[in-house]
């Protein structure tokens, strides 16, 4: 598999939750559909390539299990 489709809600300026991730185009297109009319913005759908990295830029921290 080079890639996977996610399926987010897009209620928020800044934050797109994500709603399901899907094998192929067509089965998030579907998904989609069914649950558009939940979200009074709908819905969104994308391609990520599998190993899609974000550039978190300067200034990033992060936390994990004994951090304080």
């Amino acid at each position: 598999m080079a890639a996977v489709w996610i399926v987010q809600h897009d209620e928020e300026e800044s934050f797109n939750a994500v709603l399901g991730v899907f094998a192929s185009q067509d089965e998030a297109e579907e998904f989609a559909g069914k649950i558009k009319l939940e979200y009074a913005r709908g819905v969104i759908y994308s391609r990520y390539e599998i190993g899609y990295r974000y550039n978190r830029g300067p200034g990033h921290m992060s936390f994990g299990p004994g951090d304080r």
